[in-house]
């Protein structure tokens, strides 16, 4: 088995490409960039010059010794090459930085879940499969929508810059990747313990996206219909809305009626 394969690899080969992704960063000399999965380097290459400094983060043994090589021929010093799993990076909490990377298809929802929610980035463009973007992006009454898109939009303002085609890599992708840009939101402060409770709450919903939001609450931590009923009507929702047809106020709000429920059974 060929290492890309082994970690899920298409390099970006394009460069037209990475400086039109570039461009959208808006680099300057002051800023830090963290890169996940910086492959051949081709981004990597272009923004060095642009910034202070460059988290370069991957995975693969090879890449991580080319780029360290790269390094050494041309005396640069302000690339940090993190030969490590992604997942397991443990955030330095004053460290602010801005995001590009091309990200691994298979696990990218688990890294943007992962970066969302510290208060490190400001801003991400991130390279997706075109499929997730569109869930990312998508909005209320959409098919699309569902919980990684109230889950971003908890946390950032995102939209879809561009496409790219499996042409502008190698191996060519069997599909089209698009590329977002979220900006991180001033995040209204709800505690931890809430906070898991409103996804989980989400969640739970998506999970049966096809059951009324009354369904859904009554088999939520044993809330039961009639209590389900009473959330509804505080709320002042329809009992007959379906998961894709709330705003993430709306599920606010319903977690707040959830959590006196939840304290009072004590559950």
């Amino acid at each position: 088995m060929s290492h890309h394969v082994k970690y899920d690899q298409n390099f970006l080969v394009d460069l037209n490409i990475a400086k039109k992704i570039i461009k959208f960063a808006n680099l300057n000399k002051t800023d830090i960039v963290l890169e996940i999965g910086f492959g051949l380097g081709i981004l990597t290459k272009i923004i060095q010059p642009k910034v202070s400094l460059i988290l370069a983060v991957d995975i693969d043994n090879n890449l991580s010794n080319k780029l360290k090589q790269y390094c050494e021929q041309y005396n640069i010093k302000n690339i940090k090459i993190l030969n490590i799993d992604f997942l397991k990076y443990n955030f330095q909490n004053d460290l602010k930085f801005k995001i590009i990377s091309n990200l691994p298809y298979s696990i990218a929802t688990k890294i943007i879940q992962k970066i969302l929610p510290t208060a490190n980035w400001t801003i991400a463009i991130f390279m997706i499969q075109k499929e997730l973007a569109i869930r990312i992006n998508s909005k209320i009454n959409n098919k699309a929508y569902s919980y990684i898109s109230l889950f971003t939009s908890y946390y950032a303002c995102s939209k879809i810059l561009f496409n790219v085609q499996p042409t502008c890599f190698k191996p060519q992708p069997k599909i089209t990747s698009s590329v977002i840009l979220l900006v991180h939101k001033q995040v209204r402060q709800i505690s931890d313990e809430n906070k898991n409770l409103l996804f989980g709450f989400i969640k739970h919903c998506f999970k049966t996206r096809r059951k009324t939001i009354l369904n859904c609450i009554s088999s939520f931590r044993y809330c039961g219909k009639p209590k389900a009923l009473n959330i509804l009507t505080v709320c002042n929702i329809n009992i007959f809305l379906r998961p894709n047809n709330l705003t993430l106020s709306n599920y606010l709000k319903l977690t707040e009626q959830i959590k006196k429920i939840i304290s009072i059974n004590n559950i």
